[in-house]
């Protein structure tokens, strides 16, 4: 049995391929974040001080939260999703990773 186990892990690993899938395929595939924000918040700074009223989700990467006042919000932190914080005059407050 555990020999069964194990050349089936062998076969797997076989039939992986090489390279990232953006590689293999040739596609550009997502703007490459940095280490800091892998979110890439220094893209979306310009919006600070802009009227939060024209924002929609499908201006940012999939994942990004748009947070008004008063919306509940988790507390779980993730590197990679943009947040867009909106603050109570209706203005885009902030911009960050997590």
């Amino acid at each position: 049995m555990k020999r069964l186990l194990l050349v089936s892990v062998f076969a797997l690993t076989a039939c992986q391929t090489a390279g990232t899938p953006d590689q293999v395929t040739g596609s550009p595939g997502p703007a490459v974040a940095d280490r800091d924000q892998p979110c890439a918040a220094a893209e979306f700074e310009h919006l600070v001080g802009s009227s939060g009223d024209g924002i929609s989700a499908s201006l940012f990467p999939p994942g990004t939260r748009i947070l008004k006042p008063g919306m509940v919000m988790t507390m779980d932190y993730r590197g990679d999703r943009l947040n867009v914080v909106i603050d109570g005059e209706g203005n885009v407050d902030r911009v960050y990773c997590g």
